[in-house]
């Protein structure tokens, strides 16, 4: 079974109007029709909030949430902030989240849901709008060469595909984030409704039920994946089809020494053994183990924002203030 995260490059046409707008800064409203081949119906418009600094862009960061929406507010936070320090900040929407839910389901659901070609159809959505969300921002000048790509959760399996097939991305920083898919699937409290569906004989799960088997297919036929280029991966029959939506998957096409690993040592959400095979195959990369739970982090954002900073090499005075001041959000129509 083959994936495909290809499109054609296009002109995009898009809508955009500022929502509001602070002292250092204007947040727009960007939409565009997907580039994705086959959007389940409700997600085919890209819908991307952009945090543009009024002055000099000094760089560009986006950010990819996690599962669902409660975390998406506490993660817009950053935009402001980031944009007062002169750092071009796009908070995408991710395909059957939030605002962008498919028909008939619940936020965030698809990506795990027991159904190979569901499954794969928002995977490879959401790679695609990443990067036609980067065309675009390229087009309009606002993605440079000193960038960074923040992944939470999802957003970070997310972003470990899109670093590994495009070369744009120069740092990556996965936030409490994982890998193995199968032993998400089995043992995290986000996946209870997988299940329970696994509970119900009369769901095909098509053996992604059968925990033993899977486990042992991973082990198995890991060592083959780990040494396959990004073609083989993709079009593959050899191999469990979950591997090629796995980060693990891909962890070999990185370069290490652009990647920031935070992991959060009370995570329960996602069980330790995922945190723990990503991070093994990112070895060389920087990791940092904080006394936060998966969730309890994101209303001290401020943080996080400091080390983004960091690593786009923006140290200045006037650039940490920024994200200590509160902003005075006005209306955009105002003269």
């Amino acid at each position: 079974m083959k994936i495909d995260f290809n499109y054609t490059r296009q002109e995009i046409k898009y809508t955009s109007g500022h929502i509001f707008k602070g002292n250092s800064y204007r947040c727009s409203f960007i939409k565009f029709g997907s580039l994705y081949r086959n959007p389940a119906p409700g997600t085919e418009v890209v819908e991307l909030y952009n945090f543009q600094p009024k002055d000099k862009v000094r760089a560009s960061t986006m950010i990819l949430h996690g599962l669902g929406s409660s975390n998406i507010k506490f993660l817009l936070w950053l935009g402001p902030h980031l944009a007062s320090a002169g750092v071009n900040t796009s908070i995408l929407i991710l395909p059957g989240n939030y605002t962008r839910v498919e028909n008939k389901s619940v936020s965030g659901r698809s990506f795990l849901y027991p159904d190979i070609n569901l499954m794969f159809q928002f995977w490879e959505h959401a790679v695609v709008d990443v990067l036609t969300s980067i065309d675009l921002l390229e087009d309009m000048g606002l993605w440079k060469e000193n960038n960074l790509l923040m992944g939470y959760c999802l957003g970070g399996m997310i972003s470990t595909i899109v670093a590994a097939i495009d070369s744009r991305i120069a740092h990556t920083l996965f936030m409490t984030t994982g890998g193995n898919i199968p032993k998400i699937l089995h043992q995290s409290p986000a996946t209870s409704f997988v299940r329970r569906l696994f509970a119900d004989k009369s769901f095909d799960a098509k053996g992604l039920e059968d925990k033993d088997q899977l486990y042992t297919e991973y082990e198995n036929q890991f060592p083959m994946v780990n040494s396959m280029d990004i073609d083989d991966l993709l079009n593959s029959d050899e191999i469990n089809p979950l591997f090629k939506i796995d980060p693990i998957s891909y962890a070999h096409f990185i370069d290490k020494k652009k990647v920031t690993f935070v992991d959060a040592f009370f995570d329960s959400t996602l069980p330790i053994e995922s945190r723990r095979d990503l991070y093994k195959l990112m070895e060389g990369s920087k990791r940092r183990i904080l006394p936060i739970s998966h969730i309890n982090w994101l209303p001290f954002s401020y943080f996080i924002a400091k080390y983004m900073l960091h690593k786009l090499e923006i140290n200045d005075r006037v650039a940490k203030k920024a994200l200590l001041k509160k902003e005075r959000i006005q209306n955009p129509l105002d003269k």
